[in-house]
Formats: structure tokens, sequence, C-alpha cells
């Protein structure tokens, strides 16, 4: 057996093809999602990530990612992300995934990381380990990684049967403007983003417009004079992977996925019924784009969601190992 690094290895197409012929028909990466969270990726992601070969067929691999974008997000400079690892069922147990593990360990370690998150990464496949493949958390447990808790993406069945009702009044009883952005909307959102939300979201936001987004996959709420006070992101069957949400990122499972999120209002603006009124728009929307699914990934606002008939469909389990000094 020998590990190379992604940059010398040639058929990347393996590497995804290997991964749905066992988790295809519940966690399917389509080779435009794959191009997303790691060819677009950039960065040192070709010599961080590594391939297992035996008899010059790839039998595993691990992508392994670092901060490499100009804005910092948090503590991304001091991070690493497992973004991916997998190893063929007849390879297990012969130590391929602890040396692709600990090749990757070892350049975060010099490069004096504090913290290895499993998914989370910007361009995630995952927000965390998959209670669907709970069966590896003993397999991390020994390597260090400690599991926290929770986080889910929501699912909501949707038809002509299960449009909202009127949009409700707003509570401060003034008039805003609920409708989908355009180019000329970007300073607005631009200044909603870094006024709330300076890190993610806003690189997002940045990211989308530089991919050639128009505006229209975010839903946008504008005051009495104007002012973007809330957005919402929104996607569906339609939207071009290197535009859309990880909402969308498992659309292999359906045939008219729609996809919410992140959803946010401005501080000085809450409590009015904005957020409300721009996800029921939204479900609308969709509704009339013939939708039968729509997706909010990444959330712990269960007993927000809920009220508006979405229910849990997959989980994930916060994983991190914090790095020796």
């Amino acid at each position: 057996m020998e590990v190379v690094k992604l940059k010398e290895f040639k058929n990347i197409e393996k590497l995804y093809e290997m991964w749905n012929e066992e988790y295809g028909f519940i966690f399917p990466i389509t080779k435009e999602l794959f191009n997303k969270n790691v060819i677009e990726y950039g960065g040192n992601i070709y010599d961080e990530s590594f391939v297992a070969i035996v008899d010059n067929v790839p039998v595993g691999f691990i992508i392994g990612k670092t901060w490499h974008r100009e804005l910092v997000v948090g503590n991304y400079d001091k991070a690493g992300w497992i973004s991916l690892i997998y190893v063929k069922p007849k390879f297990r147990n012969m130590g391929i995934g602890s040396l692709l593990l600990n090749k990757v360990e070892e350049i975060f370690v010099d490069k004096e990381l504090e913290t290895i998150y499993l998914g989370k990464d910007y361009y995630n496949f995952f927000p965390g380990l998959p209670v669907d493949l709970k069966y590896f958390r003993s397999w991390f447990d020994k390597r260090g990684y400690v599991g926290a808790y929770d986080t889910n993406d929501l699912i909501k069945k949707v038809n002509e049967k299960t449009v909202f009702e009127t949009l409700v009044p707003f509570k401060d009883g003034k008039k805003y403007i609920i409708r989908r952005a355009c180019i000329d909307d970007y300073n607005g959102l631009e200044k909603l983003m870094k006024k709330n939300w300076p890190g993610r979201w806003y690189l997002e936001l940045v990211d989308y417009f530089e991919h050639g987004g128009t505006g229209h996959e975010y839903m946008i709420c504008l005051d009495e004079n104007g002012v973007v006070c809330g957005f919402c992101k929104v996607c569906d069957y339609d939207t071009p992977l290197i535009l859309a949400g990880y909402s969308l990122n498992f659309h292999g499972r359906f045939e008219r996925i729609g996809g919410i999120g992140p959803l946010g209002v401005d501080v000085d603006y809450r409590r009015r019924n904005i957020a409300n009124n721009i996800l029921k728009q939204i479900v609308n929307e969709l509704i009339e784009r013939k939708t039968t699914d729509v997706i909010i990934d990444w959330t712990n606002l269960m007993h927000i969601y809920r009220s508006y008939g979405f229910e849990i469909w997959k989980s994930y389990t916060y994983y991190e190992k914090k790095l020796k000094k």
C-alpha cells in the first residue's frame, strides 16, 4: 500500500464514487458537490489531503483543510478540519484510516493549530459526524476526539395544501417589503452582514456574488426607508451548487428540493415578525415552484421551526480534538 497526496492523484472522481458505493443512498456526493467542497476550496487542500492506494486502486482517502482566506472567521486561522474520511469496508481494521488521519494531524501540528474539527469546514459536507454513521464514534473517541452536542438538518414535505396563510402583521405597525434581492442590493446586504454577522455569513455573501450570483438566492426585508434589515438564503433544484447553501448538499436524494438558510434579522429590528414573514414567503414561493421537499440545514432552533411543520431529517454530533501546544 502507498499513500499519496491528493495533488498526485489524477482520478479524483474515483474518490466520491468510492464513497457513493456505500453511502450514496443516504449521503450522495455528486461531482458538482465534490468540486465545490474540494476542488474550489483552494489553499493547501491538495497538500493536506491524501489517498491510500493498493495495487493501483484507491481504497481510502481523507480531505484535510486549513484556513487560507484573507478574512479570518472566528478562530478559523487556528483550526484544521477533517472534511471527509473514508476507507472501503474490506480494507478497514488494517490501520489505513489511522495512517490517513495521522498524516493530516501531523500537518496541523506543524502549523501550530489549536483544534481539529470533524466537518464544520468552509464548503463543508457535514457540520459534524453524522448520527447515521454513529458506529464510527468509538473510532474517533480512541484517537482523542471528543463529541459534544448535536445539530440538525430539518425537512418539510410541501405541496399546494401546505401553503402558509397570509403573512402576519409586523408588530411595530410599520410597512416592510419582502422580496428577492438583485445586484443593486449588494451594498445593503453587505452592510447588514458586516453589522450583525461579520464572519462566515458575510464571507458566504461575498463568495456568492464573486461566483456570479445575481442576488436572486437571497430573500430580503426592507424597512420604510429601503434599509435591508433581514435576509434568508433560499435555493431550489435549479440553483447551481456553487451558489447554493449547505441545504442542497445532498440534493441527489430528491427530485425537486428547496433549501433555506441561513436566516437572520438585524439586531435592531428583531421581535417584529420579520423572520416569521420571510420564512413563510420563502416556503410559499418554493411551493409555487413545485418543490416537494424543503431542507433547513445546520440548526438547533427546533422549537421555532417545528411550529412551521419542519422535522428533524439528519443529525450530527460536533466532534473536536485539542492539539497540544
